[in-house]
């Protein structure tokens, strides 16, 4: 190979003859029906997605989806209805505004009768509100809270308002009224549009939004299946018959008769085979690319590198084609080899994903808590597990399941070496469950069983220590306090599932019951926030160190809260609030240490306020595809705060540095992290459940240091199974099926994505894309293949 690479330097010419046979290549490529049949469907397919557009407009309409919590809703309108002290409320003037059939159905259940009420018969009854006004009573919605939105559509005169904006200005005011209902979205929908005609159903997405959904699902979708699958196919049928056809005597002669080299002939001939997927994928994508371009105005140039993509993809099924031809010299072999080859890999792709969906996946470690040298965590799949130091490994506690629909909310650690955690039964995807809520109380001195404790508020989704001796419930829509000692005091005691359906007040059954089914505090609880306020997802909360305040980021809004001067009142005050800039509907991650607060949101820079004051003051420009995941602070003294985003890095973020922030250091594929402040450690766990920790009490917070402790616990026998052969497997067998995240990436320009998850703990699902490894593998099978071919034309005489 060297002689023949410097006789190319030493004379270009030389190059001549496989320029030629990949020329050849081309005319027969142009001369094969099935390429002009090819182009005809590319151009007919392309024809009929021109006419396809969008426009944008305020987003008005109630769709099921937007509801957070139909229950509250519910409870809130029935007992507008039926409680007399509420008649003049904005709630009540909105239930009285429904149809007559749906406030019958209201004033049962205010009167304690179980009513099942479908979401989109709610929906439909306040879409008919969106455009009429009697319903709205200005003094009446004095005290609810107005985001800017709804002030500046407020402060513009009605006459000047389209029907969107006036609808639009409806819906926030019934937002206002009924906090916690519903989810936060975007200001602007994007309706599609075919041919001039609006399609029946809208995207409650803005534009960016919008963008975001076409280069990250929809176009590496389309690639996938037209691409990955249809042309590739094609392509395969046509150009099997290459190498057999070179190999008739008269052909192989001829060419063999000229100074040629058989490894760059065979290579040549390969290159030119790609000629067929090359026009044909160059037509569709560049194709898809304008009208992406001039018909949903999303230029996006990087769209243009899935063409190099699918021709690489392309070669791995044509060099099975190769040597299959070369083997046996018939183009139905060629054929059908290559098609056992793609059966192997889409196996061998389903296998990989099920062991990521069923063992790998709901074993990550999803929270972490620690107290003294024990650990507790929540996985992905639903379980609570303990690290079991003398067996080095982790031990169910509840059960991880892939399938199963029960959600724990993430254990918090006592000082006594205590846990407290919480499994929700069927509370996957929706925040009430389908059973009990009760907090448990893990001990050593118990063999680590769960002692049933306090009833948890309903729908609650998160639970905090505040200071050392209380505990906060976050529900869907407030905060409840409890102190830890009352939740010692009823260990062990049954909780009745009658009597735990009220607050523990002497209250009328009807009224405790609508309670309950807005979310109401338990026996034990007290709510902390002022009556008529409620914090709608995606919400965030954090505590600072002694208790003293809270901070809660809720659809684009930042809250100071602290207790209440009157010591009589268990309430807490708004002692300030801001409004974040960027869309309202982002998540949001906080962290705080006794000076500063972190605020971290998808596609915004970071933002640190003071924590006394809620002033800016330091702004970090980050990478717009960095998707924050979680942030800790790392210890008052030190300023700094650990932030693990969505690539699955951990970075140091210092407030005393002018708000640095440092690179991706330590491990990859982190799970989450966790700041012991007791060692002053943080403990960053990755690869599912691994442990790493480190001492960050002299460092100037720019990199993690060196690691004090690495914890590798034993797999499973399926987690073996996975790590020795599936893995090894799916390097060896080139996954073809993961080139399609590869083109997700490349069209993306990012690496994650995220999905909503609806709203259930308010932390989307982070996809991180393979990107390295698919392309890895099917090189190296390339040029495996490719080598063998080579080999073998060159010691065989033909």
């Amino acid at each position: 190979m060297g002689s023949i690479l410097r006789r190319f330097i030493g004379d270009p010419s030389v190059l001549k003859p496989y320029v030629a046979v990949i020329l050849d290549s081309f005319h027969a490529a142009f001369a094969s029906r099935i390429l002009w049949i090819a182009f005809l469907a590319i151009w007919l397919l392309l024809a009929c997605l021109s006419p396809i557009g969008f426009r944008e407009d305020f987003t008005t309409s109630f769709r099921i989806r937007d509801f957070e919590n139909g229950t509250r809703f519910k409870a809130m309108l029935a007992g507008a209805l039926v409680d007399p002290a509420q008649k003049d409320s904005p709630v009540a003037r909105i239930a009285n505004a429904t149809p007559d059939d749906l406030k019958r159905q209201l004033e049962r259940v205010g009167h304690g009768d179980e009513v099942r009420i479908q979401l989109q018969l709610l929906a439909d009854a306040l879409n008919e509100l969106l455009d009429r006004d009697d319903w709205y009573d200005e003094e009446a919605w004095k005290g609810t809270t107005r985001l800017r939105e709804l002030r500046e559509l407020e402060a513009r005169d009605k006459d000047e308002l389209s029907k969107s904006e006036q609808q639009r200005l409806a819906r926030l005011r019934i937002e206002a009224v009924v906090p916690g209902v519903f989810k936060s979205r975007s200001s602007r929908s994007i309706l599609l549009t075919y041919a001039g005609m609006d399609f029946p159903a809208t995207f409650a997405i803005d534009k960016t939004q919008f963008r975001t959904l076409i280069n990250q699902w929809v176009v590496p979708t389309i690639i996938n299946w037209l691409l990955g699958f249809i042309v590739i196919f094609l392509g395969i049928l046509v150009t099997a018959s290459i190498v057999p056809d070179m190999l008739e005597p008269g052909s192989l002669h001829l060419l063999l008769s000229k100074p040629v080299s058989r490894t760059l002939l065979l290579l040549a001939k390969f290159v030119g085979g790609c000629v067929f997927v090359l026009l044909c994928v160059t037509q569709l994508v560049v194709g898809l690319w304008l009208i992406a371009g001039l018909r949903l105005d999303v230029w996006n140039a990087r769209m243009l590198w899935c063409i190099p993509v699918c021709v690489f993809l392309f070669a791995v099924f044509y060099s099975v084609s190769v040597v299959a031809g070369l083997r046996w010299r018939s183009p139905i072999l060629a054929i059908g080899l290559t098609c056992m080859f793609g059966a192997v890999c889409l196996v061998v792709g389903v296998i990989g994903g099920l062991f990521d969906g069923l063992v790998t996946g709901p074993a990550k470690i999803r929270d972490l808590a620690i107290s003294g040298e024990t650990l507790m965590g929540s996985t992905s799949g639903g379980g609570l597990v303990r690290f079991d130091e003398s067996a080095n490994r982790w031990v169910d506690v509840f059960e991880t399941d892939a399938f199963s629909g029960d959600r724990v909310l993430a254990p918090v650690s006592l000082p006594n070496g205590e846990f407290l955690a919480a499994q929700v039964r069927g509370g996957r995807f929706n925040p009430f469950g389908s059973g009990s809520l009760d907090l448990v109380l893990l001990s050593q001195g118990n063999n680590w069983e769960p002692v049933p404790t306090l009833r948890l508020p309903t729908a609650t989704i998160g639970i905090e220590t505040v200071a050392s001796d209380r505990l906060m419930a976050i529900n869907a829509s407030g905060l409840a306090l409890t102190t830890i000692a009352e939740v010692r005091r009823s260990a062990g005691e049954s909780v009745d599932d009658e009597s735990s359906e009220d607050s523990g007040d002497d209250l009328p059954g009807w009224i405790a019951k609508l309670s309950g089914m807005m979310g109401g505090v338990t026996s034990g609880f007290q709510s902390i926030l002022p009556s008529g306020v409620s914090f709608a997802p995606p919400r965030r909360v954090a505590i600072a160190k002694d208790g003293s305040t809270i901070f809660v980021a809720s659809s684009g809004r930042f809250y100071r809260l602290a207790p209440n001067a009157n010591s009589t009142e268990s309430t807490w005050t708004i002692e300030k609030e801001i409004e974040l800039e960027g869309e309202a509907s982002e998540a949001v991650v906080l962290a705080v240490n006794s000076a500063d607060v972190l605020v971290a949101r998808a596609k915004e820079p970071l933002r640190i306020f003071d924590a006394s004051t809620l002033e800016l003051r330091a702004t970090i420009a980050i990478d717009t595809g960095l998707v924050p995941v979680r942030a800790v602070s790392l210890g008052d003294r030190s300023g700094a705060f650990a932030l693990l985003s969505g690539d699955a890095r951990c970075r140091i973020v210092s407030s005393a540095n002018s708000g640095a922030l440092s690179l991706p250091t330590g491990p990859t594929e982190v799970e989450t992290i966790k700041f012991d402040s007791e060692s002053q450690h943080l403990v960053v766990v990755h690869h599912v459940d691994r442990l790493e920790e480190f001492d960050l009490g002299d460092q100037s917070f720019t990199t993690l240091g060196k690691s004090l402790r690495t914890i590798r616990p034993s797999l499973s026998k399926w987690r073996l199974v996975d790590h020795y052969a599936i893995n090894p497997l799916r390097m060896i067998i080139p996954q073809t099926g993961e080139l399609g995240e590869t083109v997700a990436a490349i069209v993306s320009g990012e690496s994650t994505a995220s999905i909503d998850q609806g709203g259930v703990g308010d932390e989307p699902q982070i996809i991180r894309y393979r990107i390295l490894r698919p392309v890895l593998s099917c090189a190296g099978f390339i040029v495996v293949m490719l080598t063998i071919g080579c080999v073998y034309f060159s010691t065989r005489d033909f």
